[in-house]
């Protein structure tokens, strides 16, 4: 393959799910990984003649793949059917979400238990949490409370802690200056909104991915329309605020070292106050490596540049490719990237022209609406394929907000707050306007009922699929008539499949 991470991402990936599904014993995974590498050393050293390489290459998976069995392999401790049930106060640090099982289930580590339990100290019991909404707990150390008892599963009863509490957990304080620069941002917004409601969830939305905010209207509204993505911290929001930003700083000082500098420091702040999404999270991780890799390397490659931020995160929590968000951060960007690869050469005699904007828009529209169909059917049971035309008009619009929101923000002392007022509120009506007429039941989107619930795997081989098919398949043509076609046969086949 062309790009040598992605030659490592695959099969890593492979392995992941292979331990997330237990699909097989970990014994026999280790034995499919050792097949795996020999083979791999066979066909480079014997037919591709690369064997600095794929001694090089080599070493790092089996590195990669030491460190993963160190995730997946540990026995959880195992109890009598008959031990009394009891409730206990534990000190625990989690280790990983257990994906494959009903239920917020967590594999952790015990570190400190009341005198009658000492028995559990150092060992590794499955901790079940009742709210939904606890996420993001890998290696945390909590005080939690809960019943001690047993589970059933694979033959086995496991030692569990059901309707686990937290007490507490230990974090990092957040800096109090952070704490009130994001209040007054806040404050600034409600100002600008004029105490308008919808308005002012929009713009805290928008800019701090506050959903809670918002109305139920407005929450079918967008994502009746595709557009709910605006409101979710990530890759967009980032790459809008880094082109801001790195325009304003190249007004004062062309040093590149100082501009990637003080963009990475702003970039932190805000983080700090989004609270640190993981789509947030990987879009900077993203935007570095590229920066990184034109800085020190003098070249660049978007592709790459996703496949070592993917890799280093599932380095970090392999468990967290079962996540929606990772799956729909890195199927979108790399369908995005891969797509406008291919059809780029074909539309360079439109350069910086209206024609150029559309088609490029229209193509980034459509291959994201590729890559996240699937997933936006199998988790929410809808199909919106009028997004393609609607994030043409609705992404111009939120990066023009978050434009004058930072505008507003920088010369709020100097410029009166109302003419941002003004603007704001008939930007919101234009979009609020656009999105109620451009959306139709039925026609611009689809309501799935009653439909069986897809394999996790048939999204991993999605993505697998558009990535082998920007290393392997060479003829342009080729490429974009596969990529215009796969996305549909793939959802109609797992359809009728599913009936």
């Amino acid at each position: 393959m062309r790009n040598p991470v992605v030659s490592i991402l695959i099969p890593y990936l492979v392995f992941i799910l292979l331990f997330e599904n237990q699909i097989f014993e970990n014994a026999l995974i280790v034995n499919i990984f050792l097949f795996y590498i020999f083979l791999k050393i066979f066909i480079y050293s014997y037919f591709l003649l690369k064997k600095n390489k794929i001694l090089f290459l080599g070493i790092f998976e089996i590195l990669l793949f030491i460190i993963l069995l160190e995730n997946y392999d540990f026995k959880i401790l195992q109890m009598p059917e008959d031990t009394p049930k009891r409730e206990v106060v534990l000190d625990i640090k989690i280790k990983r979400k257990v994906n494959n099982l009903n239920y917020n289930y967590y594999v952790a580590s015990v570190k400190t238990a009341p005198k009658v339990n000492e028995d559990l100290v150092n060992q590794h019991i499955l901790c079940r949490f009742e709210n939904n909404e606890i996420a993001h707990l890998t290696e945390k150390k909590i005080k939690v409370k809960g019943v001690l008892s047993s589970k059933f599963t694979n033959n086995q009863y496991l030692t569990t802690l059901k309707y686990c509490k937290i007490l507490n957990m230990t974090k990092a304080k957040r800096l109090d200056t952070l704490l009130q620069l994001k209040f007054l941002i806040e404050k600034t917004l409600l100002i600008s909104a004029k105490n308008e409601e919808q308005l002012n969830a929009f713009l805290n939305a928008i800019l701090l991915g506050n959903k809670n905010m918002l109305s139920n209207s407005q929450k079918l509204t967008f994502q009746n329309s595709g557009t709910l993505h605006l409101f979710a911290v990530s890759g967009l929001h980032i790459g809008f605020i880094y082109l801001i930003i790195k325009f304003l700083i190249s007004l004062i000082t062309y040093n590149r070292y100082i501009s990637e500098i003080v963009i990475a420091i702003i970039l932190f702040v805000y983080l700090d106050m989004v609270n640190y999404p993981p789509s947030a999270l990987r879009a900077c991780m993203m935007i570095n490596i590229w920066q990184l890799s034109i800085v020190f390397f003098k070249r660049k490659s978007a592709l790459c540049s996703l496949s070592t931020s993917c890799l280093l995160i599932l380095i970090n929590d392999p468990s967290s490719v079962m996540e929606i968000g990772f799956q729909l951060s890195y199927t979108v960007v790399t369908s995005i990237i891969v797509f406008n690869i291919q059809i780029k050469k074909y539309i360079e005699k439109y350069k910086y022209t209206f024609s150029n904007f559309f088609i490029n828009s229209l193509l980034t529209s459509y291959s994201a609406f590729c890559g996240s169909m699937l997933l936006v059917y199998d988790y929410f049971n809808i199909i919106v394929p009028g997004s393609i035309i609607i994030n043409i008009i609705a992404i111009p619009i939120a990066f023009i907000f978050i434009v004058f929101i930072f505008l507003m923000l920088s010369l709020s002392i100097f410029i009166e707050i109302d003419y941002f007022s003004i603007l704001f509120s008939g930007l919101y009506n234009i979009l609020d306007y656009l999105l109620n007429i451009l959306t139709v039941s039925d026609l611009t989107y689809f309501k799935i009922e009653g439909k069986s619930e897809l394999d996790n795997s048939i999204h991993f081989f999605y993505i697998i699929a558009i990535l082998l098919l920007a290393n392997l398949i060479k003829k342009n043509s080729t490429k974009i008539i596969i990529q215009f076609f796969f996305p549909t046969v793939l959802f109609l086949f797992y359809t009728l499949i599913s009936i």
